[in-house]
C-alpha cells in the first residue's frame, strides 16, 4: 500500500534558506582576501541563524508597514465610526403624527440644522403615505422601493414632490454633502405641494 508523503514543509524550507544564506555568506567572505581561507574556517551557526531571522523580521516589518499604509484610510474610517458617538436611533422607528414631524422639522430649520429638517420632512411624508393607506411604512424599505411604489400608484397625480424628498433623503444617507437652506426650502416646497393635493381616498 503506497503512503502519502510530504514533499516539503515550512520547517524544511526555512532550514534550506538558512543553509543557502550561510553558503552565500561564506562564498562572499571567502572571496575577500582579508579573511583566512581554508576548509577549517566557518561562520558560527548562531550568527547565521541570527542574521536569517533578522532579515525575516525586517521583511515582515516592511510588509506590515506597507500594508498599514495601504489600509490606513479604511482603518481610520473604521476607528472614526467606532469612536464617534452612535447616531440617534432613526426616527423612522418612532411613530409620530405628521404634525409632530413637521414641528420637529421647523425647529431644526430654525436652529440651522437643515440636514435634520429635511430628514424630518421625509419622515412626515412617509407617515402621511402610511396614514392615507397609500404605502404602508416599512423600516426595511429603501428610497428606491418607495419611488417604484409611488410610480405604481394610479391614484397619485404628481409623484415629483415625493421624489424630491426621497432623493434628498438619499443624499442625506449616502453623501457627506452639506444640506443648504435652499435645499431645505425646496424640500418644504415639495411637502407643501404634497399637502395641497387632496387625498384621493
Amino acid at each position: 500500500m503506497a503512503g502519502t508523503f510530504e514533499k516539503t514543509n515550512l520547517d524544511w524550507q526555512i532550514q534550506q534558506l538558512q543553509w543557502q544564506f550561510g553558503e552565500w555568506l561564506e562564498r562572499l567572505l571567502a572571496s575577500n582576501s582579508d579573511f583566512p581561507s581554508g576548509d577549517d574556517w566557518q561562520i558560527p551557526q548562531w550568527l547565521l541563524r541570527g542574521l536569517f531571522w533578522l532579515i525575516v523580521m525586517g521583511l515582515a516589518s516592511f510588509l506590515g508597514w506597507q500594508s498599514y499604509k495601504l489600509f490606513r484610510p479604511y482603518l481610520a474610517e473604521s476607528w472614526r465610526l467606532r469612536r464617534s458617538p452612535s447616531p440617534p436611533a432613526p426616527s423612522s422607528s418612532k411613530t409620530l403624527a405628521v404634525a409632530e414631524w413637521l414641528q420637529q422639522s421647523r425647529q431644526a430649520q430654525q436652529q440651522g440644522n437643515y440636514r435634520e429638517a429635511c430628514r424630518f420632512l421625509y419622515q412626515a411624508m412617509l407617515q402621511r403615505l402610511n396614514d392615507e393607506n397609500l404605502i404602508c411604512q416599512d423600516l426595511s424599505r429603501t428610497d428606491g422601493e418607495y419611488v417604484a411604489l409611488l410610480h405604481s400608484l394610479s391614484t397619485l397625480d404628481r409623484p415629483q414632490p415625493y421624489q424630491i424628498l426621497l432623493r434628498t433623503h438619499e443624499r442625506l444617507c449616502f453623501s457627506k454633502t452639506p444640506i443648504s437652506a435652499e435645499i431645505c426650502d425646496r424640500c418644504w416646497q415639495a411637502y407643501r405641494e404634497i399637502d395641497s393635493v387632496e387625498s384621493p381616498l
